[in-house]
């Protein structure tokens, strides 16, 4: 399920309101039963997203967690601000560290005393010519084409390329994790909900509610299931924005079909039309 955020960019969420737009045309045209449909789509959604198959032999097994902070879920956003200096450590327990400039013989002795007592620790900055300069905890150079310079040079070079893609990404990005694709997932997922309650209920505390309570439903059920699914206001939040954009959509098509049913009703008979019995 997963998978389906990295189909979520802005050409997709165009297409995805556009859609929402022609369906919410369909019932303003039709205006059919929606009630029904309506209480069917809501039990497929807390069938789906608060109790999943794939969850449900771990139902009990979990801690019941909530996050309150609603805005927790967007402060990884774009990625997280990353110093010019960094460290990685590889597998076999070495350290390498990594900063624009050469360190000083202070910082390269505070970085040891970071690091476990044993623990061999490389250095890596930018030469003058643009070039990767590896240095031993000493200062001295480690011996060009060496395993420990090979293994720095390419780890730090994937690193920092890493970095520029996240970078040329930005909000969007990928490589950093899916935390505006996931939001805005969970955002349109609650637009259909918005325009099903729209013609459904003529109450406009109706309409306006049900989104954000069926929103409050599955997030309560996944708190009572415990099933290793954290309830986050952050989700109600965005739930919530998702049914009133259905709800704006819909008042939207209602005003079109209205414009086009007014014009049709004031058009001048064809001549087919006027000569008829």
């Amino acid at each position: 399920m997963w998978t389906v955020l990295f189909l979520v960019n802005p050409p997709t969420i165009a297409l995805a309101l556009v859609l929402g737009l022609a369906g919410a045309l369909f019932l303003a045209w039709r205006r059919p039963a929606m009630r029904a449909v309506t209480l069917c789509l809501a039990a497929l959604y807390v069938l789906i997203l608060a109790a999943p198959l794939s969850s449900l032999g771990t139902i009990g097994e979990s801690e019941r967690y909530v996050v309150w902070d609603p805005l927790v879920s967007f402060q990884d956003i774009g990625g997280v601000e990353r110093s010019e200096n960094f460290g990685v450590m590889l597998d076999d327990g070495r350290v390498i560290r990594y900063s624009p400039t050469e360190p000083t013989v202070a910082e390269r002795a505070e970085t040891a005393e970071m690091e476990a007592p044993n623990a061999e620790v490389l250095h890596v900055h930018e030469g003058s010519d643009g070039a990767l300069v590896v240095t031993d905890t000493e200062g001295a150079p480690v011996d060009p084409g060496s395993e420990s310079e090979q293994t720095a040079v390419e780890t730090i070079g994937q690193e920092l390329e890493w970095i520029a893609q996240q970078a040329e990404e930005g909000p969007w990005s990928l490589t950093d994790g899916l935390a505006l694709q996931e939001r805005v997932l969970n955002t349109l997922l609650f637009v259909p909900i918005g325009i099903a309650a729209f013609f459904a209920f003529s109450s406009w505390p109706a309409r306006l509610l049900f989104g954000p309570a069926l929103s409050l439903t599955i997030e309560s059920t996944q708190w009572a299931l415990a099933s290793g699914r954290s309830v986050d206001t952050g989700d109600l939040l965005v739930n919530g924005v998702g049914s009133l954009v259905g709800t704006l959509v819909s008042l939207m098509s209602v005003a079109i079909a209205g414009l086009f049913d007014r014009r049709s009703r004031t058009r001048p008979p064809t001549l087919a039309e006027h000569d008829r019995p």
